[in-house]
């Protein structure tokens, strides 16, 4: 009846050919309506092949609204009167240090069902309106899933800008006019596991519906948002620096609903062994944990940290030819283990770490097959397959399936490695407003471990490798534990625009500079029939090493294809790291892995974390202990953390 080609016009208007009843034979009835009855038939040149009419053009910028629609935060106070209190009713007085739920503002729609924390009232003294100023609470399930959805959790909202030198609570406050409140809320702040200090322990809820206990039971906040900006024009434009969503410290957290940090940070190599669910009562599971902190503090009063040449644990899960293991070693980790499926690049591994554990295998068999007794480190990376999340990856591959589902092992690897702190390295692809649904399942897979996590963009050659290359960067840290900072640029971002106080971009001309002739995987003789245009070696690479190597990217005299061993300077690999397999292979390899100049300045940042909190940890345990025996000899305390 109707043709293929005649369903839609070009112009978006329905087009139907006309049907008589002498073309079928059918009853009339009051209830058949022909299909030119329900629209007008449209013709038009277009669809007998007239051209298409161009399409307007746009004549304003799409606007992206940002986070910070928020603004203005705080209103200015020029002419306005500080209260200390202000009476709803006659019987409700709202005054500072309560939480209040708001209701909805067309004015503002990102409030909508948010709760704020009020630490001012003030009047207009020109319009006689009251505001609240405080801090914002949001729904665990407002997050699109980076937060487990728990009824009545909620994390704080906060806000910084570098060049701002206020606290970052002062800076997160926000003003809502007192119209907007619903109702008194109970919200407390507790760094204890999910569900401890919820509505499900402190309160009888049996019998009350869903809407009753979203209304009027108690609310718990064990989560903060950190939107992190480097300039006031980056706040305003809505251009994030860095993300991150922590767990509260023990200093934000409420009296009583609190436990000390190095407690919790004592008892993550223990999560293995609570991952079996039994079914307690109050009294024994209360009695449990009882024994367990009495275990952790006598843990702790026992504890020796010898000296600051502590060699920390590290494992490499998806280490290639060990990128991030080279940078780690330089930074003064101990490289335990590393997990690949490549043989070459298991080959190349275990030649440059010997000593350290290699499983050629697939990482989900290492899971599930692999025992977990020497899984153990305090730190952990993973560069799962970054394939599927790439912006340049548009048609399905043979290894799709596979290669997506590395996507989903964060928890597992955790839950296995069961480290203080964990690192992620992938595409900036997967920023990309198209894969927010995978980026936040990577965040979801952190947060449901109950770790901490950060992310930022980095690009590399702000941290001494000659490319242009930008790779998003996730650190992760165990409940008790404090986010190892990214670490600071070192050097100017290309060399046209140098920087004061940064070294200048190491470019081809450097990275070349220091092969000989004899270095391992470099045979240039073997690429010199190429005739190629020449191009400056004080440069940045042109285009990022892949590995296929990348286009445009060939011998600056033009006259040959780089050599692996030149693929790898690249890199900014070693000249004594020697890489297994044909050169197909090892370009291969070299495009996978991570530049180790920037693994090595990442994790000298993640050890100077690492120290610090050792340092905290003996002297809690040195306070401990002198509660505990007075009369003990010396002020030793003895603990072994590697």
């Amino acid at each position: 009846m109707i043709d293929g080609d005649d369903d839609i016009d070009y112009l978006g208007t329905t087009v139907y050919d006309a049907i008589t009843v002498d073309d079928v034979e059918v009853d009339v009835e009051d209830d058949v309506h022909f299909i030119s009855e329900r629209g007008p038939v449209v013709d038009n040149e277009v669809r007998w092949g007239a051209p298409k009419p161009p399409r307007p053009r746009r004549t304003t910028k799409r606007q992206v609204r940002p986070f910070v629609a928020y603004e203005p935060r705080i209103k200015p106070v020029i002419n306005a009167s500080f209260l200390e209190g202000h009476w709803i009713t006659d019987t409700f007085c709202l005054v500072p240090g309560l939480v209040v739920e708001l209701r909805e503002d067309p004015s503002a729609p990102f409030k909508c069902g948010d709760f704020l924390k009020i630490t001012k009232i003030y009047e207009d003294l020109d319009t006689h309106a009251i505001y609240l100023r405080g801090l914002l609470y949001r729904r665990s399930k407002t997050l699109d899933g980076m937060l487990p959805k728990k009824l009545n959790e909620v994390y704080q909202v906060l806000q910084q800008n570098m060049e701002d030198s206020r606290s970052i609570h002062m800076q997160s406050l926000h003003d809502v006019s007192a119209s907007l409140v619903v109702r008194t809320r109970c919200l407390k702040h507790t760094n204890t596991p999910f569900p401890e200090n919820s509505f499900r322990k402190l309160e009888d809820m049996h019998g009350q519906s869903k809407d009753f206990v979203l209304d009027h039971a108690q609310l718990t906040c064990r989560w903060k948002r950190l939107f992190q900006y480097t300039s006031h024009v980056d706040l305003m434009t809505g251009h994030q620096q860095m993300q991150a969503i922590q767990r509260l410290d023990y200093t934000e957290c409420d009296k009583g609903l609190r436990v000390p940090d190095a407690v919790l940070r004592a008892a993550v190599p223990r999560v293995e062994s609570d991952l079996t669910v039994v079914d307690l009562t109050a009294e024994e599971a209360a009695d449990q944990g009882n024994q367990q902190l009495s275990k952790l503090s006598s843990m702790l009063n026992n504890m020796h940290i010898s000296s600051t040449d502590t060699a920390y644990t590290f494992g490499d899960y998806y280490c290639g030819a060990g990128g991030i293991s080279v940078g780690a070693r330089e930074a003064g980790f101990k490289v335990v283990y590393g997990v690949d499926h490549d043989p070459d690049a298991c080959a190349t591994y275990r030649l440059n770490f010997p000593g350290t554990r290699v499983y050629e295998e697939d990482v989900h068999d290492n899971l599930t097959a692999r025992s977990h007794e020497t899984a153990h480190v305090r730190c952990v990376h993973m560069s799962t397959v970054c394939k599927t999340v790439s912006c340049a990856y548009t048609v399905r591959g043979r290894n799709h399936d596979a290669n997506e589902a590395t996507l989903f092992t964060i928890s597992d690897i955790l839950r296995k490695a069961t480290p203080m702190v964990a690192t992620l390295e992938q595409t900036f692809g997967a920023l990309h407003k198209g894969k927010m649904q995978l980026f936040n399942a990577f965040v979801w897979q952190f947060t449901s471990m109950n770790y901490s996590v950060k992310w930022a963009l980095h690009t590399l050659s702000e941290y001494g490798v000659p490319q242009a290359r930008k790779r998003l960067i996730m650190i992760a840290a165990c409940p008790g534990h404090p986010l190892p900072e990214f670490p600071m640029p070192t050097h100017a971002m290309t060399p046209e625009c140098p920087v004061p106080g940064l070294k200048p971009s190491v470019t081809i001309a450097d990275a070349l500079r220091q092969i000989r002739r004899g270095t391992p995987n470099h045979n240039p003789d073997d690429h010199t029939d190429r005739n190629f245009a020449p191009y400056s070696p004080d440069q940045l690479v042109r285009g990022c090493i892949t590995t296929s190597g990348g286009q445009n990217n060939w011998h600056p005299s033009g006259k040959r294809f780089l050599t692996e061993r030149e693929y790898a300077c690249l890199q900014t690999f070693p000249l004594d790291h020697i890489f297994v397999g044909n050169r197909s292979s090892v370009i291969r390899q070299v495009g996978n892995a991570v530049p180790p100049a920037f693994s090595q300045k990442l994790f000298a940042s993640i050890r100077k974390c690492f120290e610090e909190v050792d340092r905290m940890d003996r002297e809690h345990a040195r306070a401990i202990q002198l509660d505990d025996d007075e009369d003990m000899d010396d002020g030793r305390i003895v603990v072994d953390l590697t």
